[in-house]
């Protein structure tokens, strides 16, 4: 569950790097960066949702995500709400030897969630490192969600490696000419209301 929720931003951001020219910029030397702003993060993401989270054996039902709103993005840092919700979540305890269902039923829970992250060039590897918070509440269901989602390994602090995958060459025509596009993504941060992703382009004119 944590690598599909906490990789959830980042899936839709590679997504959109297909169609993202016009926020292309020049960077220093020889890379460019890619810049996305917060309303497009925001809008691809509430297009994916609700999404479902997968579950331990040791859990049945179905449990979701059903909102992420209020998204803010400081330097290497992310921040938003999360609403969670559960349908006929069954828990496997243990009495002695024999295991036991215990019924937990449903229940909606909202979480102040945030990751930090830092990306390992040489790897294509980007380390997210979430925290989700329960929000101050004395309902039964949040406290039962937030204990979930402790069983689930949604750990606070740890950090996770999502892979990056190389980007697809892209194929353009100048004129007569045509040419292939490749880039090495170099860089992966936030930063006032932004990602930015840096890159080095390799243009290869094709005979």
């Amino acid at each position: 569950m944590g690598k599909k929720c906490i990789g959830l931003i980042f899936i839709c951001l590679m997504g959109f790097m297909t169609i993202c020219d016009g926020y292309a910029q020049a960077a220093p030397s020889d890379e460019i960066t890619i810049i996305v702003p917060r309303n497009v993060i925001a809008n691809m993401i509430k297009s994916t949702l609700p999404l479902n989270l997968e579950k331990a054996d040791y859990l049945k039902g179905r449990l979701w995500i059903h909102a992420i709103d209020n998204i803010t993005i400081g330097s290497d840092k992310v921040a938003f709400e999360m609403n969670i919700q559960g349908r006929n979540i069954k828990l496997e305890t243990h009495l002695g030897n024999q295991a036991l269902w215990m019924e937990i039923g449903n229940f909606n829970a909202d979480f102040d969630s945030s990751f930090s992250l830092r990306y390992d060039a040489s790897k294509r590897v980007l380390h997210v490192t979430p925290h989700v918070l329960q929000k101050n509440s004395d309902k039964k269901e949040n406290k039962i969600a937030a204990n979930l989602l402790q069983l689930m390994s949604l750990a606070n602090g740890v950090e996770y490696p999502i892979e990056i995958k190389k980007l697809q060459p892209v194929l353009t025509q100048i004129g007569s000419d045509q040419f292939n596009i490749d880039m090495d993504i170099t860089n992966i941060y936030t930063e006032k209301g932004r990602v930015l992703i840096s890159g080095r382009p390799k243009l290869e004119k094709l005979k």
